[in-house]
């Protein structure tokens, strides 16, 4: 008995593995430069609302470039769009059918918003978010402060929202600074000035 009970411990064990690791490629995530959420939905009415911001902790740069990419279930892109978040902002992104009625780039106004606009159709998929910068965990020195243009080091946080009720449902993102167990546990700087590690989101 005790033997099974064993068994059935490592097999669950060996399945959540599997399919955590499944899940990982999927959604082909660098677990250093890449950040992803695992659902997000638009139609007529339906939208998806996406907030990035810069916490300006002391190891990140003061502008880092992101772009997100919202991909359907088919694997086919509903739309992309890049942007940069400057210290202590926050940029927002709508994911919303083309000429949404009550959200869209008239109602919804300033340099922060951005659109993300694709058929009226339903759709549905997943978004990958990934950085601007070729080599984001690369230090870029200023005086002797560290800065990173890594996107992990950002927070962000979503929803799908039904605005005919006010109602919808929270996001979950994989790899931000709020999920920094995804993250990488060391960032190499390889120019000329001596090689440090940094923890990512740490001071």
């Amino acid at each position: 008995m005790k033997n099974k009970l064993i068994k059935r411990f490592l097999i669950t064990v060996v399945g959540t593995v599997s399919l955590a690791l499944s899940a990982v490629s999927a959604f082909a995530i660098t677990n250093s430069q890449s950040v992803v959420s695992p659902f997000w939905q638009s139609d007529g009415s339906v939208y998806t609302f996406v907030a990035v911001s810069h916490s300006s902790l002391q190891a990140m740069n003061s502008q880092i470039g992101v772009i997100v990419s919202a991909l359907k279930t088919d694997g086919s892109t509903f739309g992309t769009t890049d942007f940069t978040v400057t210290e202590n902002s926050t940029s927002r992104v709508f994911i919303v059918a083309t000429n949404h009625s009550s959200i869209n780039n008239l109602t919804v106004t300033g340099a922060a918003n951005l659109f993300i606009a694709g058929t009226t159709n339903l759709s549905s998929g997943h978004l990958s978010i990934t950085p601007r910068a070729t080599v984001p965990q690369d230090v870029a020195y200023a005086g002797i402060a560290a800065r990173h243009r890594d996107i992990t080091m950002l927070t962000f946080w979503g929803s799908v929202v039904i605005p005919g009720t006010n109602t919808g449902f929270a996001m979950e993102f994989i790899g931000d600074a709020h999920d920094s167990m995804f993250s990488t546990t060391t960032m190499l700087h390889t120019g000329t000035a001596p090689r440090e590690n940094h923890m990512v989101g740490v001071q």
